[in-house]
């Protein structure tokens, strides 16, 4: 049997099956007369000249966004244009219309997700989630959260689409809507299957197919059927058994797609059901294998269903494996001469760079081919290309491994969270039972106290004379109160301009951005204080061959962590450029804060007041964890010290951690010199530095830190990633992580360089 792998044809059906299963939501969402189409915006549709020369005599704002938002909900308009109307309606639109804000919200997300753009998109899908929340409409809240997945999973970040899938599952079972249940399970279904969970996957297949039989939904029957049979044969190729129970449910889908009505505009289930003939044709060959000749015919009918579906639709990918299949059946036949043609041809458009993902079954077959032609030495070089790019795979399935273990990880705390809810739901349940009786209770002393309360009315009488004195009073004091509370805020006003002020001066003793890129061209700088100044800075200057840069997180934060990182700052223009040893400038930095705040193992800290009882004071812990790095690429090192604050290198793929110091910069019970690290790197090489503020922050909610373990394996998930992006995923999952603004714990300031 042929070594060509049919798991690598299921794994493009069922990724392209998950942007399909996701494109159904969305459009559900929007309108169900929406057409996807990615058009180029061009000159205004007549209808939407119609709409204009109506607006233009239009003087209610109102009227005037409702007009603009039906140029939105046109089946012709494109998504550039989408969002210009959409925009435009928001500006006119008044807040107390919360419906139409949401829509235009709604058109906005979805136009953005259309155009590839996921980070925009969640810019829009996140508020849109707001007002569905506050207009109490599940539905919709449900299908946001399908939005949310879907962006998701262009940022390929399985946890949140795990996690919002799972929100959306939760709503509609509340509703007990359960065809949205069964198409929930099946998004489920094939995002386990694109994780390679497929136990899992096949688990939730079923579930979807259960359902769909249930309410007699016979295109989702089909498509369930399908996900089975694709995902057995992706897991199981050399098993005849398996195989065989791959081709009963893959021979039930295509039964099912046939006999079942499919509305000619339907093209997300034209496209499953062409793929279950091309998924079908595949395990027939498979069986013709091991089973004998007669199934081989049966691969040849499935092929021509399919005709030219692809090719007419433009879906290179599934044209490939169609192809793939139609050399399997003419190799099984002895068409070897055919086959090696086809094959040839396909040769050339890969090395013109066509799916480059395809070159590895697509060697090994040609290596075979030219075998049974008798041609060994073409044979010989087509081996060699397949070997070269299964080294390649072997490397990304790594990267792959850890972001399957994370989405399990992902899927244990979806299911606590479940329980938990069924848990709070039963409190709530018997808290209601409880105020029942409570308020039976109070219905009987209400009586009671109305007898009293006409005993109470003559004392009350002779009280409100009392009262006028005493209300008197309170108006003298509410007076005073509001003049102390102006004066207050006269003072903060002061403070907080002068505490901006301050910010300015701090971000003029900064590097410059333009200096850091002549320096690092490819960098990036997550740089998020909590307060309006910040203790956390960083510091990047070129001396001949050496290239320095420092991350610096002071003692505290805001204003005195603010004026600790401008004398850091300012000793370090003194500091390096006399010496560029990372280890020698922490030692005179060290040198010059113990100088400058007078510290000694006696003294105060620079943050207690000199008119405290000394007998009372602390030792002085004032200072700063640091990171001090030299890059030196002509000799192609890298020397490192740390004070408390490690540094992260991650080279072939691989994080190396080069460990800092256990001592600040200030004065400590130990006072050691710092040691200094130097190691080879290479052209492509990550360096990351950070101070602590990103990995100590606490969930939104939660008492957990995100840890720095985490940190790492995110920073070794993005890395190969162009710097500007990986910048943007970073304050993503930071913004997710931290909820609200005001619940930033600390200054964050995160530094990457690639050499």
């Amino acid at each position: 049997m042929s070594n060509f792998s049919a798991n690598r044809i299921t794994m493009n059906v069922l990724s392209l099956k998950y942007f399909c299963a996701l494109l159904a939501v969305s459009v559900l969402f929007v309108s169900p007369q929406i057409a996807y189409s990615q058009d180029e915006e061009s000159a205004e549709l007549p209808e939407i000249d119609s709409i204009l020369s109506i607006i233009r005599l239009q003087n209610n704002d109102e009227e005037i966004a409702k007009l603009y938002n039906s140029i939105v909900h046109l089946p012709t308009a494109s998504a550039n244009i989408r969002i210009k109307y959409a925009h435009l309606s928001l500006e006119h639109c008044p807040e107390k219309n919360l419906e139409l804000i949401a829509d235009n919200y709604n058109f906005i997300s979805y136009s953005y997700n259309n155009l590839g753009n996921p980070l925009k998109s969640l810019e829009y899908t996140r508020p849109l989630l707001g007002f569905y929340k506050k207009l109490k409409n599940l539905p919709r809240v449900a299908i946001a959260y399908s939005r949310m997945a879907d962006n998701f999973f262009y940022l390929n970040l399985p946890d949140s689409i795990f996690h919002y899938l799972n929100k959306s599952l939760q709503i509609y079972e509340s509703l007990n809507d359960t065809a949205s249940v069964a198409n929930c399970y099946f998004e489920i279904a094939v995002a386990n299957e694109n994780l390679s969970f497929r136990n899992t996957a096949i688990e939730y297949f079923f579930k979807a197919l259960q359902m769909d039989s249930t309410i007699g939904n016979q295109v989702g029957v089909a498509r369930d059927y399908y996900g089975i049979g694709a995902t057995i044969i992706h897991e199981y190729l050399t098993d005849s058994v398996s195989i065989q129970s791959a081709l009963g449910y893959l021979k039930k889908a295509a039964d099912s797609f046939e006999n079942a009505e499919i509305d000619e505009n339907d093209i997300q289930n034209i496209v499953y059901k062409n793929m279950a003939f091309n998924d079908l044709a595949c395990a027939y060959i498979e069986c013709a294998e091991f089973c004998g000749s007669a199934y081989a015919d049966s691969c040849r009918l499935y092929l021509d269903k399919i005709g030219s579906f692809f090719d007419d639709f433009g879906f290179e990918g599934m044209v490939w494996q169609k192809k793939y299949n139609w050399v399997k059946f003419l190799t099984f036949n002895g068409n070897y001469g055919e086959a090696l043609k086809i094959m040839l041809d396909l040769e050339a458009r890969i090395e013109n760079g066509e799916l480059d993902r395809e070159k590895i079954g697509f060697y090994e077959i040609l290596s075979n081919l030219f075998i049974k032609c008798g041609d060994y030495r073409n044979a010989y070089a087509a081996i060699c290309k397949h070997y070269q790019r299964k080294l390649i795979e072997i490397n990304d399935s790594a990267l792959a491994s850890a972001a399957n273990a994370k989405t399990e990880q992902a899927l244990m705390y979806e299911r606590k969270i479940t329980a938990a809810e069924k848990s709070r739901l039963r409190v709530v349940i018997f808290s209601l039972i409880g105020g029942l009786l409570l308020v039976s209770l109070l219905v009987f002393y209400v009586f009671r106290v109305l007898n009293i309360k006409k005993k109470a009315n003559a004392v009350l009488s002779e009280k409100n004379v009392l009262l006028a004195e005493k209300n008197t009073l309170l108006a003298e004091q509410k007076e005073e109160i509001t003049a102390q509370r102006d004066t207050i805020k006269a003072q903060s006003d002061a403070i907080n301009a002068s505490i901006s002020y301050a910010r300015r001066i701090q971000r003029s003793l900064l590097t410059p951005a333009e200096t850091i890129s002549g320096i690092f061209p490819d960098h990036f700088l997550l740089y998020k204080p909590r307060d309006i100044v910040s203790g956390d800075y960083y510091w990047v200057g070129q001396f001949g061959d050496n290239k320095v840069c420092i991350v610096a997180d002071c003692t505290g934060h805001g204003v005195p962590g603010g004026f600790l990182s401008v004398l850091g700052m300012s000793n370090l223009n003194h500091i390096v450029g006399h010496d560029v040893s990372p280890d020698m400038i922490l030692n005179h930095l060290r040198e010059a804060i113990i100088t400058n705040l007078r510290q000694s193992a006696d003294s105060p800290t620079a943050l207690q007041d000199i008119g405290e009882d000394a007998s009372v004071l602390e030792h002085s812990t004032d200072g700063m964890d640091a990171t001090v790095y030299v890059v030196n690429e002509r000799q192609m090192k890298l020397s490192f010290a740390g004070a408390n604050n490690s540094l992260v290198l991650i080279h072939n793929n691989e994080i190396r951690l080069l460990k800092a110091d256990r001592m600040p910069v200030g004065i400590y019970a130990r006072m050691e010199p710092f040691s200094c690290t130097t190691v080879d790197i290479e052209h492509g090489d990550c360096i990351y530095t950070y101070s602590d503020g990103f990995q100590d922050q606490f969930g939104d909610g939660t008492d957990r830190k995100f840890m720095g373990s985490r940190l790492r394996n995110l920073l070794l998930e993005i890395h190969q990633r162009p710097m500007s992006e990986q910048k943007e995923l970073l304050n993503v999952v930071f913004e997710e992580w931290r909820g609200p603004a005001s619940n930033q714990t600390d200054d964050v300031v995160i530094m990457g360089v690639r050499i």
